[in-house]
């Protein structure tokens, strides 16, 4: 019965050996009521194109997906937003999270008009093209005498560049208003050849940088090696590895919250979750899941910037984090601590290299 409007199209091979059925895959085919014959519960289930077919269905509707796929740009930032939850979760939140980013970018993909086809051509060519993959490996390794060193450009300077020069050996120089070239000079052999070797011929050069650019500049080696602190880097993918460190035992990460604020994550629903406004979005995860907090009771917001701002100008935001070390920015702006992620004297800024 429900068959006939299933079925498009049934045709045999020559020796009447097998037979090809073609179907429309929105509607249930199996005798079991199911959209295929192969234990597959649901149409998403059967392919990726299918799954890019079932969601742009909703397109015109008055829905979420409908929504999302009609505001391509709006998908794009909940892709990024979703990013962010994936480097966050831990392991048990990964499927869940992997899917609401997977799910966004195939919203995104239909809003502007990209089939699931296409993309699996661009992979199909490239796997019979090895070149152009080649291409990009060789391009980014070119063999080079000069170590580029990414260093802190605004905050902070004073002790990545006393690091730099008690630990390794190089003094760094920075020139006054708005001249932007940064030198490093060699004013110690023996402590800068124990971590970049001996080569007398080695050109070295600083690449200034801002915190939320400097794991991208390492993975995709457009710098040597990273000079900066580990709340840096452990907020984004392990894609470096401890050359050197030492303590910074005057800063703490923390979550700090308004004067007299009362702050109780038993209360916190999915229903009623406070948002947090955090640059250190892993940091923050990672204490809420060590204190049993339920990662679907709050929703972090990540900002690149200046986080205590959202506490001071809006009363949307409950929590933010922030580097701490004298503590004068909360008082003169009525905050406080609430919680100590990482305590004074477990910080380190360190000399990070490229994993191998």
């Amino acid at each position: 019965g429900f068959l006939e409007s299933t079925v498009i199209n049934i045709a045999s091979e020559s020796q009447s050996k097998l037979i090809l059925i073609t179907v429309d895959s929105r509607k249930p085919f199996c005798h079991t009521g199911s959209h295929s014959c192969f234990s597959l519960q649901t149409s998403i289930k059967a392919n990726l194109a299918t799954l890019a077919d079932h969601i742009k269905l909703q397109i015109n509707n008055d829905s979420y997906s409908g929504m999302m796929q009609r505001n391509p740009p709006l998908a794009l930032a909940k892709v990024m937003e979703e990013f962010w939850e994936v480097m966050a979760s831990g392991q048990d939140n990964q499927v869940s999270e992997c899917s609401d980013l997977f799910v966004h970018l195939v919203m995104y993909l239909n809003g502007i008009g990209i089939k699931m086809e296409d993309i699996f051509n661009e992979l199909n060519a490239r796997r019979w093209t090895p070149k152009i993959l080649t291409e990009q490996i060789e391009t980014a390794e070119k063999k080079s005498n000069e170590i580029i060193i990414g260093i802190t450009t605004a905050k902070y300077t004073d002790k990545t560049d006393r690091f730099a020069e008690e630990q390794l050996g190089i003094k760094v120089i920075r020139h006054s208003g708005r001249n932007l070239l940064v030198e490093g000079q060699i004013i110690d052999r023996d402590k800068f050849a124990k971590y970049f070797g001996n080569n007398e011929n080695i050109k070295l050069s600083l690449f200034t940088s801002k915190p939320k650019d400097m794991a991208w500049l390492l993975a995709s080696k457009r710098v040597t090696h990273l000079i900066t602190f580990e709340i840096v880097v452990k907020n984004y993918p392990t894609v470096y590895t401890v050359i050197h460190e030492a303590i910074d035992p005057t800063i703490s990460l923390a979550l700090i919250c308004r004067k007299g604020a009362s702050i109780e994550p038993e209360k916190w629903t999915r229903q009623n979750k406070p948002l947090i406004a955090t640059e250190h979005v892993c940091h923050v995860a990672r204490f809420f899941e060590q204190n049993n907090i339920n990662p679907h009771t709050y929703h972090l917001d990540r900002v690149t910037g200046s986080s205590e701002g959202f506490l001071i100008n809006t009363d949307k935001y409950l929590l933010a984090d922030a580097v701490v070390e004298s503590g004068r920015t909360l008082e003169e702006n009525n905050l406080e601590i609430w919680k100590v992620i990482i305590p004074q004297g477990q910080v380190h800024i360190a000399l990070y290299g490229r994993c191998h």
